[in-house]
């Protein structure tokens, strides 16, 4: 992750840090997480790329007065960043994406390095 988001990184909600101790799964988390105000993504970029591994890997975002929250659910484990705007979010997202997308060897970022490096087409919310 790009050091400068970092910063946005905050304690997970309460609700978000008791799914493991709960033995609720990725898809029970969506549904639980969505009467939360969370919003799971199947899809980042201009052509809808896959983004995470369901019900491995979960991408959610929330948006709460002066806050765009993103987070990363990964097998149980929940990481939580609260950007104060939507650009914020998107860059944090984009450098989720790219992470995934690199650990399952996707083929479109193969030769890229960083999510810097990742042209437009790759970044931003997924628009059908």
């Amino acid at each position: 992750m790009n050091e400068d988001l970092k910063q946005y990184q905050v304690t997970p909600d309460p609700f978000l840090q008791h799914l493991p101790i709960r033995g609720i799964d990725g898809y029970s988390a969506i549904a639980l997480a969505e009467k939360q105000g969370w919003q799971a993504l199947a899809a980042w970029g201009k052509d809808g790329w896959v983004l995470g591994s369901w019900p491995y890997v979960i991408i959610f975002f929330r948006n709460r007065e002066g806050y765009f929250d993103v987070v990363e659910y990964v097998e149980g484990d929940v990481t939580m960043w609260a950007c104060p705007t939507d650009a914020i979010r998107e860059a944090i997202t984009n450098e989720l994406a790219f992470f995934h997308w690199k650990h399952q060897e996707e083929e479109w970022v193969r030769d890229f390095t960083s999510a810097d490096e990742l042209p437009d087409e790759y970044k931003g919310p997924y628009r059908p």
